[in-house]
C-alpha cells in the first residue's frame, strides 16, 4: 500500500509540475503575441514604450487609469473610449476607436501585454 501511495503521490507531483510549466509557456507566448499586436494596432497613439503622446493620446505606462481600471481595458480596446478621462492628473477627451477585427483573446493578449508590460500588474495575466 506505501509503494502505490507514493507512486501516486509521485504521478500528482509530476503532472502539477507540467501544468504550471505549460502555463508559464502560454503566458510568455501571450505576452509575446501581445507585444506584436500592441505594435500594430496601438503604439501609434501610445507609442511603443506606452509614454502617450503629449496631450493628445494618453499614457499607458504607470498608468493610474489603468491601475484603477484594470479590467475595463479589454472593453476599451474593443469598443473605443469617448468622452473625457483623467490619466495621471492629465485630461485627455480624443475619442479612441475600438479594434474591432481583433478577436476576443487578440484582445486578451493585448491588455496582458499592457498590464503586465507597463504597469506591472501581472496577477490579471491571461491564462
Amino acid at each position: 500500500m506505501k509503494k502505490s501511495s507514493i507512486l501516486l503521490c509521485l504521478f500528482c507531483f509530476i503532472f502539477i509540475a507540467s501544468c504550471i510549466e505549460n502555463q508559464f509557456q502560454n503566458a510568455t507566448v501571450n505576452l509575446a503575441s501581445g507585444y506584436q499586436l500592441y505594435e500594430k494596432n496601438c503604439s501609434n497613439c501610445h507609442q511603443t514604450d506606452g509614454s502617450g503622446l503629449a496631450k493628445l493620446y494618453p499614457p499607458l505606462l504607470n498608468a493610474d487609469y489603468i491601475k484603477n481600471n484594470p479590467t475595463a481595458i479589454d472593453s476599451i480596446i474593443k469598443y473605443g473610449q469617448k468622452g473625457s478621462i483623467i490619466v495621471n492628473g492629465i485630461e485627455y477627451n480624443i475619442p479612441m476607436p475600438g479594434v474591432k477585427n481583433l478577436s476576443d483573446f487578440e484582445i486578451k493578449q493585448i491588455a496582458s501585454y499592457v498590464l503586465i508590460k507597463f504597469n506591472k500588474l501581472d496577477s490579471l495575466l491571461i491564462q
